[in-house]
Parts: structure tokens; sequence; C-alpha cells
């Protein structure tokens, strides 16, 4: 079973729903990096693999290339225990089903990935080790954009 350190840093925020209210401090999960495609493949090859790098970037590349065709198809594609993807939208309300329209109510496509029995939150929770990530200024990263959407769970 793997196991892994959350990192996070505290972040102070207003409630959107109420902007009378004293705003409130929340732990927000933050990443120390972003391992790419190439990362991946290394990092699965260096495993004691008997596949090299190039077996792998290649199937793993074919895989993405079909998960994507099936998933624009309106397919949803169980990874395993990695997660279900699947394709969704989000759109604005209309007074009639009539006066909906593409043009005028669909604000956007979302992939969607929902987590499976061992990648449940219960279970991520129990295999994580949470730890401040250190380093900010008054409830900030340097690095911090502005404009983040934050997790409270």
């Amino acid at each position: 079973m793997a196991t892994g350190i959350l990192k996070y840093k505290m972040v102070e925020r207003i409630n959107p729903q109420d902007k009378e209210a004293a705003p409130m401090w929340y732990g927000k999960a933050v990443q120390d990096r972003t391992i790419d495609f190439e990362g991946l493949v290394s990092h699965m090859s260096e495993h004691n693999s008997p596949y090299s790098r190039g077996v792998i970037h290649g199937v793993l590349t074919d895989m993405l290339d079909c998960v994507k065709e099936l998933v624009l198809d309106g397919k949803s594609v169980r990874l395993g225990d990695l997660g279900l993807f699947s394709v969704g939208i989000k759109s604005k309300g209309a007074l009639t089903r009539e006066k909906w329209t593409v043009a005028s109510h669909l604000k956007g496509v979302t992939l969607n990935v929902r987590n499976t029995k061992t990648w449940s939150n219960t279970e991520l929770r129990k295999q994580t080790t949470l730890q401040e990530l250190n380093g900010y200024d008054n409830g900030k990263l340097a690095e911090d954009e502005e404009g983040e959407e934050e997790a409270t769970d």
C-alpha cells in the first residue's frame, strides 16, 4: 500500500455566501512540484520494470489517446483503482426547456474523475500524513496566485 505526505498551507477566506461573516482559516492542499509525462515514464521504468522507457512511453501514449477518444464519445472509462473518467458540462439554467441553448447556456466542458473504493476519500486520508508547507508570508506563499479555487474538505 502506497503512503505519502500531503502538504498544505493555511489560507484565510471570506465565505462567498456570507460576505459579512468574519473570514476563516482553511487548510489547502498544495503540490510542491509537477511530474510531467516523461517524468512518470521514467519513474515507472525505475521501479524494477522489465519494460524499457520506450515501451512504457508508447503504451501510455496510446492509452491516453484512447481514453480521450472514448471519453469524448460519451463513454466512461474506469482505469482500475485510479478512477472513473468521464466528460461533464457546466451550464446556466433557462426558464423553460425550449429556451435553453448551447450557445447561450453552456458554460464549459469538464473532465470528471471519480475515485474508487481503494482511492476513496476515506482511504486516501488513512494513507496520507499531513505536513504544513512552511515559507509563506501572512498566510500566502510567494508563488500563490490570486483566484485559485480552494478545497475545504
